[in-house]
């Protein structure tokens, strides 16, 4: 049984969650979502969804790694006049963009998996053969495929965003030594990279 004291405080704790995982509807050129972040406290707010966090070996998490993409593709982004919206995994609202990123590593049996897309219907198939054939000309390692699972093809966050075109990438597979240590040392890269590649295909 709760004592009233503690009660009060609980309660006090999930409200303070909630206000400051809060996202009114809002709209932009871009969203850009970095997977797990603000996770486990998050999940307080969606009790019935899966508490995912993330990823991870030899003490590099995907949970760390995908806020440094997002913020340095965020970055770009702003520094060239783009209004961009930049979400964590788990916020209350709705959002529509001309354009939204969801960014993930994979994990999986060591060396099993690789780079890969995720996408609704919806998107263009010219969005996601220009993402494709940048990110696969500079990372060096396998490319195993689009919607390969059920969670990339049907990703609960393309259902926060009205968007012509939505896209989760997995940059690569975390788990795995070589592409892990390729990796590490090019995350603000990526977020570059990504940067670039909205650029090209949501101009000003």
């Amino acid at each position: 049984m709760i004592r009233l004291p503690a009660l009060s405080a609980l309660l006090a704790s999930l409200l303070l969650l909630a206000s400051s995982a809060l996202a009114r509807a809002d709209d932009g050129d871009v969203l850009v979502q970095a997977g797990h972040e603000g996770r486990p406290a998050s999940c307080a707010l969606f009790p019935a969804r899966a508490c995912n966090l993330g990823a991870g070996a030899a003490g590099d998490r995907e949970i760390a790694w995908t806020p440094v993409v997002a913020d340095e593709a965020t970055r770009v982004l702003r520094e060239h006049g783009y209004r961009v919206l930049r979400r964590p995994a788990d916020y209350v609202g709705r959002d529509s963009a001309r354009a939204a990123v969801f960014i993930h590593f994979d994990g999986a049996k060591e060396c099993a998996s690789g780079a890969s897309v995720g996408f609704p219907e919806t998107t263009s198939r010219a969005f996601v053969d220009a993402w494709e054939t940048r990110y696969r000309a500079w990372f060096p390692f396998r490319f195993v495929g689009e919607n390969f699972t059920e969670n990339e093809h049907k990703y609960y966050g393309f259902r926060l965003v009205d968007a012509p075109e939505k896209m989760l990438v997995e940059f690569g597979e975390v788990t795995c030594p070589a592409q892990r240590a390729w990796m590490k040392p090019r995350l603000r890269q990526m977020g570059v990279e990504l940067a670039a590649f909205l650029m090209e295909r949501i101009p000003k």
